[in-house]
């Protein structure tokens, strides 16, 4: 009889079965480069990665991306789920999703008792965790556009090209931080890796002055759709800025870049922008042992398009 075992992954063993599990679920092929870039930031000296094995081979795999967040100005350890996949072959024969997240749920709450995880996805799975009290719904992204206009307030924006060490990005997130109840840490740290580090990704970080003033930065993408294609917007992936600047801000951006912007930002912002159009991806957070409830999430978190990693 054909039975499925559940164990953390051995990158070292089972690297050669994970980038064919990957080519075979999503059509490409992750690099052990990738996978050590997302799964092992410099903060942490371990995965949490799950597979389901059969006969010797992965067929299953969970990742948690271990990340620094804060609440209410405290450090708490935050995790983002991802890369939920198992081999079609496999799909009618074992539950690998719920094993795997009830294996992962349980790894990461006695390491960190005190944890927030979360994650993106259109996946029906997550609306499974959702009835049977596992997940939360924060909310359904919602990506908004940015066109130019020619009206936005001339000079009182201004653009500046920063080097990925700049020390501005922490200073920055350290006027801003007070702001933001729950989210990642944003700060120099974090933007080295998530975006100067990628090992596949493009990114450009522009410093934000607003009338003579460092306010914040932003984060665009430049990857190869956005170089081919003149008439897409380009993706706004990240930002710190004073919450009454963000908006006059990425108009003024937009008009900066002769292009149109999009951006996802939480809908509690509401930001009032006539060109706005649901994504289909939910925003969820996992329940078991949280730091906070969803409700003080939906009132509080924020997340941008730099919190999923395909952007």
């Amino acid at each position: 009889m054909t039975t499925l075992e559940t164990r953390p992954l051995q990158p070292e063993t089972d690297s050669s079965d994970l980038i064919e599990l990957f080519d075979a679920v999503f059509g490409y092929t992750v690099s052990p480069q990738m996978w050590e870039w997302k799964y092992r930031p410099p903060w942490t000296d371990r995965n949490y990665c799950w597979v389901g094995v059969c006969n010797g081979k992965v067929i299953g795999y969970l990742g948690a991306i271990p990340l620094r967040g804060r609440i209410e100005g405290e450090e708490v350890p935050f995790f983002q789920l991802a890369d939920a996949m198992v081999h079609p072959k496999y799909r009618l024969k074992f539950d690998y999703f719920g094993l795997a997240h009830e294996a992962i749920l349980e790894d990461i709450g006695k390491t960190h008792p005190r944890h927030m995880i979360y994650g993106f996805s259109d996946h029906r799975v997550f609306r499974w965790f959702e009835r049977i009290g596992w997940s939360g719904l924060i909310e359904m992204a919602e990506t908004r556009y940015f066109s130019p206009r020619g009206d936005s307030t001339p000079g009182r924006f201004e653009f500046m090209e920063w080097d990925w060490t700049e020390p501005e990005i922490t200073r920055c997130w350290d006027m801003q931080n007070g702001n933001i109840q729950a989210g990642l840490i944003r700060d120099g740290n974090y933007v080295h890796w998530r975006y100067g580090s990628h090992p596949v990704f493009p990114y450009r970080l522009l410093g934000v002055r607003e009338e003579e003033t460092v306010v914040g930065w932003i984060v665009i993408g430049m990857g190869r759709p956005i170089k081919e294609n003149p008439t897409m917007p380009i993706p706004v992936v990240d930002m710190v800025l004073p919450e009454a600047s963000i908006q006059p801000s990425l108009q003024a951006l937009s008009e900066h870049l002769e292009r149109g912007v999009s951006v996802w930002l939480p809908a509690r912002l509401d930001l009032e922008v006539p060109d706005r159009r649901a994504t289909g991806t939910h925003v969820y957070h996992f329940v078991k042992n949280s730091a906070v409830d969803t409700a003080y999430l939906q009132d509080h978190f924020y997340y941008t398009m730099g919190d999923v990693d395909w952007w």
